[in-house]
């Protein structure tokens, strides 16, 4: 499933980015209502345990945060950004190639501008 296999590149930015004391997106993902979850993340990462660390993850951290799913998902989720006044958005299209991963970035930049 895509949310799993997300959940350990979003424990890397949780425990892994920056240094203990200093990571951007441990914060962010605090003030998200996540602070306790992101700092079990943080301590199993920099402990070591890397799969511990991902498991902490869970399905709404990477759902609330990540542009996946249906389209109709996708369209919620950035009408939710939107709406919050976030006006950028960092797109890693998905795709087993580059024609693959074109098209999908075609399609979410078409998804943007609907907005």
């Amino acid at each position: 499933m895509i949310v799993d296999d997300r959940k350990r590149g979003l424990a890397f930015s949780l425990g892994g980015m920056g240094s203990a004391s200093t990571n951007f997106y441990n914060a962010a993902y605090g003030r998200q209502g996540w602070a306790d979850v992101a700092a079990q993340v943080r301590d199993r990462w920099q402990a070591g345990d890397r799969d511990g660390a991902a498991a902490l993850v869970t399905d709404d951290m990477v759902l609330a945060t990540t542009l996946i799913g249906t389209e109709e998902m996708v369209r919620a989720r950035l009408r939710v950004w939107a709406d919050a006044g976030v006006d950028t958005v960092r797109l890693y299209p998905a795709g087993d190639d580059l024609d693959a991963r074109l098209t999908t970035l075609a399609r979410a930049i078409a998804l943007v501008r609907a907005l």
